[in-house]
């Protein structure tokens, strides 16, 4: 069994791989963004009303939303990454104000990951169990964003 690795961990083997790029700020370019994954959640935050739900369309749409104002949050530290796991521990080391979780950023992408590249579906138990953080974090990360789009 493998040792869950610390964002720490992950952070410093990304820095070491050269996975982490430099990235300028475009607060234009980040306002359209952010306002595209906004309008993405709440469309998703729609469809979990519907008779029939999609739970992995309901995941994923909800996942995208919130990788991509991560990828926003990242960019005020003028940096970027296409490596999700190094994203996420990125964001929890250096917004430890927001009080992210690093266990619940792991958890859903190794969920997001089973099911693109190993087919396993998302039940809506395991939707249930990741909502709330879901909407938790997208609408903190949100406010920061805003908070620094305001500097």
């Amino acid at each position: 069994m493998f040792k869950e690795r610390s964002p720490e961990e992950i952070y410093d083997d990304l820095v070491e791989k050269g996975m982490y790029e430099e990235a300028n700020i475009d607060k234009d370019e980040i306002q359209k963004i952010k306002r595209l994954a906004t309008e993405d959640y709440e469309y998703g935050k729609m469809l979990r009303s519907t008779k029939t739900p999609n739970w992995r369309v309901i995941f994923n749409i909800h996942y995208d939303s919130l990788r991509e104002l991560c990828d926003l949050l990242m960019v005020f530290k003028k940096q970027k990454t296409s490596n999700h796991q190094g994203l996420f521990a990125f964001i929890t080391i250096n917004y430890p104000e927001l009080e992210l979780d690093w266990h619940f950023f792991d958890t859903i992408r190794k969920a997001r990951n089973q099911n693109k590249y190993m087919g396993l579906d998302i039940s809506k138990e395991m939707w249930k169990d990741v909502e709330f953080h879901m909407d938790v974090y997208i609408k903190s990360i949100n406010k920061e964003i805003e908070r620094l789009l305001k500097y």
